[in-house]
Formats: C-alpha cells, structure tokens, sequence
C-alpha cells in the first residue's frame, strides 16, 4: 500500500521497533527494494535525494513506485531526501512523492523553522509527511567533528513546526562505509526526553550494528540506509562485468547486482525490526 511515512513511523514507535528508509539510486532498483520488504512483512521508505529525483523525474518516480506499492502486501512511503529548496518540495509533492524532507540544517534555528513551516504548508495541501533537520549530520567520507542536536532547541523546532519526524545530529556521518561511527545515545537521549515524534537517524550505514537498537529505544523509528547499498551493487557489479561478453543480455547482468542490494536491504530490515 503507497502511504505517508506518518502512519508507519506511529505504528512503529507503539512497536518500538524501527522503520527502515533505503536510497533509490537507479529505477532499476525499486522494485526490488520493496519485494526486499514484501518478503519479510516489513514497512519501508523508498527515498531519492533531488539529484535522483530529477534525473529520474519526479512524477515518473512516484508513478512506478506508486503502482508496485498499491499491489505490494506491506506500506511502502516514496520520500524526498534532503531537499533545501522549497521549488524541489514542491515539484515532488505534484509529481506525487507521500513524503518529503526539507533540510533547513545549514540555516539559523529561527529561519530552519521559518522554511520548515512553510514546506508543512505545502504537504498538508498534499497530504503528505514531512520530515526535518536540526543539527548537522556529517557530509563527506572525512570525519570532522560536528555538533549535536541542541535538545532544547529541538522541542523548540517540533513545537512551532508540527512536522512528523526530526533528523538530529549524534556523530553520524553520511557516506561513510569503511569505519564505524562512535555515536553519542546520551546526546539523542537528551533530545529524546524533549521530542515526542519520531526521531530519524541518518547515516545509518556508518553506526555499529549493536548501537541500532539503542537507537531505536531512544526514539528513532527511521533509519536511513544509502551508501551501504550502493557498495554492495557496485562490488557485485565489478565481479559480474568484469566477466561479461559484450553481448551478455544487460537484463542478466544487472539481476546479480540488484540481489547484492536486497541482500543488504534484507539484513538491515532484520536488524531494525527485532
């Protein structure tokens, strides 16, 4: 069923269990992420960053993910990723997006929270969910040391914004998939004792495996899984054309690579729903 992440991360926070959100990095790949899901009775966020969601397009994306969604057996929301424009958050919710996410992280707490109201405005007229930033998740594969989400600032944000769910800052870093990240759970501890909706973890390829139910118990009921899947595809990929003849069916190819991928949605659906 296509819905709005509003309705899976309430279920999830009553479960206490944790809704897994995964990077669409090529239309090759939708359908198997949510057959990845269907398999194991699982909700799931299907989200694009704007690059992704241009290079694609935004109403032919929704349209596919859409169709497989209302014939899948489980939920399945198609979310916008990190959009800092307010013209991308709205291209996405008239080509038909169920969620999306405005990232005012870069800006002042007063104006993150001005561009955060005003992408609430445009959702409710959509129906859609919309999620938020406050703090900064590390960028890049260098790790720097960024600050934490500011607790009081968080419940703060959530007051004035009414969104559905709150990206904070605990040490992560995106991009990363050679290391692990030491998380800070008192950080998100504090910021969980103050924020009552849905917290949402990014950068979730770079965090300890052990470390993601204790993230789970502290209020994050979405986790962002990207990167890992883009190495697991593109690892299989190198071994798989490697021994390719040029006239090997592309369709035959790309199979092996996409079952990489659903390996490695799989495992972290495990993980998150225990």
């Amino acid at each position: 069923m296509y819905t709005t992440m509003h309705h899976m991360l309430k279920m999830a926070k009553k479960e206490r269990k944790g809704v897994g959100a995964f990077n669409i990095h090529a239309l090759e790949v939708v359908p198997v992420m949510i057959r990845a899901a269907e398999e194991l009775n699982a909700p799931v966020v299907l989200q694009a960053s704007v690059s992704t969601a241009k290079y694609i397009g935004f109403d032919l994306l929704a349209a596919i993910v859409k169709n497989i969604a209302d014939k899948a057996s489980v939920e399945v929301a198609l979310h916008l990723d990190h959009a800092k424009e307010l013209k991308d958050i709205q291209d996405a919710l008239e080509g038909g997006f169920s969620s999306v996410m405005i990232d005012g992280s870069y800006l002042s707490l007063d104006d993150n929270i001005s561009i955060t109201c005003k992408a609430v405005e445009l959702a409710k007229r959509y129906g859609a969910s919309v999620e938020a930033e406050l703090g900064i998740v590390g960028r890049g594969k260098v790790i720097n040391k960024y600050p934490y989400t500011n607790p009081k600032d968080a419940k703060i944000f959530v007051d004035k914004t009414g969104v559905d769910a709150l990206a904070v800052g605990i040490g992560t870093h995106h991009g990363q998939y050679q290391a692990k990240t030491d998380i800070s759970l008192s950080a998100l501890s504090d910021i969980h004792a103050q924020v009552g909706i849905p917290l949402v973890l990014h950068g979730g390829t770079g965090v300890k495996e052990e470390d993601l139910a204790d993230c789970i118990s502290l209020g994050m009921h979405k986790l962002n899984f990207g990167t890992e899947l883009n190495v697991s595809w593109v690892r299989k990929a190198k071994e798989i054309f490697n021994d390719a003849m040029p006239d090997d069916s592309i369709r035959e190819l790309l199979i092996p690579c996409n079952e990489a991928m659903k390996r490695t949605i799989q495992n972290k659906i495990g993980l998150v729903r225990k």
